[in-house]
């Protein structure tokens, strides 16, 4: 599976959006190169996975299609908050395409999703977590809460894959300070609990690579490459000993 967050990150008085996951796929055995983010074409926002890639993959690269075939959206006309409405009935929609599966062999689909990004009507940055309702066989959206009772002030973070108690278990560690959780909003203490889990070998479905992007608000969105343990990695994949990324780099010491 994997381990995917997405948190409001509050650093010298400025906000931003930070979407960062490991890059573990595991089947018959491990395959450390995947693309768990997928920067949303309209520049605003992007959308991440967790679970299996027969559902995640197919409906994040409609997702893409959806918006691009749509000017209002591509342009951001179209709010965030209308675009997770319209990328869910897709999703819905997709689920009633499939054909001919036996009622005894029927599976919920095992992906979750996190869209993440920056609304301008309302000027604030958004998390939703997109799962699958077995009542209603139907995907939803819930919007991420947020942490009550971490310090008096609102810390939003939301987590999808394995291992979620222990990694905001992480989380809140490295929030401790002398007097207690550190107040404010959440600063990179999310990636920091990542890295350690992806470092762990408790955690075998989550490994590989560690890849981020970050949201601003002038609605752009833009991956990093992590420089980590003496390899530079984008979206998951080393980058090859010639290759020459454009994107800026953020250097992980731990």
């Amino acid at each position: 599976m994997t381990l995917t967050m997405a948190w409001v990150r509050r650093a010298g008085g400025a906000e931003e959006m930070v979407i960062a996951s490991d890059s573990r796929l595991g089947s018959l055995g491990y395959w450390d190169a995947a693309p768990k983010i997928i920067p949303l074409p309209r520049g605003d926002a992007a959308i991440a996975f967790a679970g299996e890639t027969d559902y995640a993959y197919p409906m994040m690269i409609q997702a893409i299609n959806a918006i691009n075939s749509y000017g209002e959206s591509l342009s951001r006309r179209q709010p965030l908050a209308k675009l997770k409405g319209h990328l869910l009935r897709v999703i819905n929609l997709m689920l009633d395409q499939q054909k001919d599966v036996p009622a005894a062999l029927w599976e919920a689909p095992a992906a979750l999703f996190l869209l993440a990004g920056y609304d301008w009507t309302d000027n604030r940055f958004k998390i939703w977590k997109l799962q699958f309702d077995k009542g209603t066989r139907r995907f939803t959206f819930h919007p991420a809460a947020p942490w009550r009772g971490v310090g008096n002030d609102e810390k939003v973070l939301s987590i999808i894959g394995d291992e979620i108690a222990e990694a905001k278990g992480a989380v809140l560690e490295y929030l401790q300070g002398p007097g207690g959780v550190r107040q404010g909003g959440f600063d990179m203490e999310p990636m920091k609990a990542l890295a350690y889990m992806v470092d762990d070998d408790r955690f075998r479905s989550i490994g590989g690579y560690i890849q981020m992007v970050k949201i601003y608000k002038p609605m752009v969105c833009v991956p990093f490459v992590i420089s980590r343990k003496g390899t530079q990695s984008l979206l998951g994949r080393p980058l090859l000993d010639y290759e020459k990324s454009d994107a800026p780099t953020l250097v992980l010491d731990y």
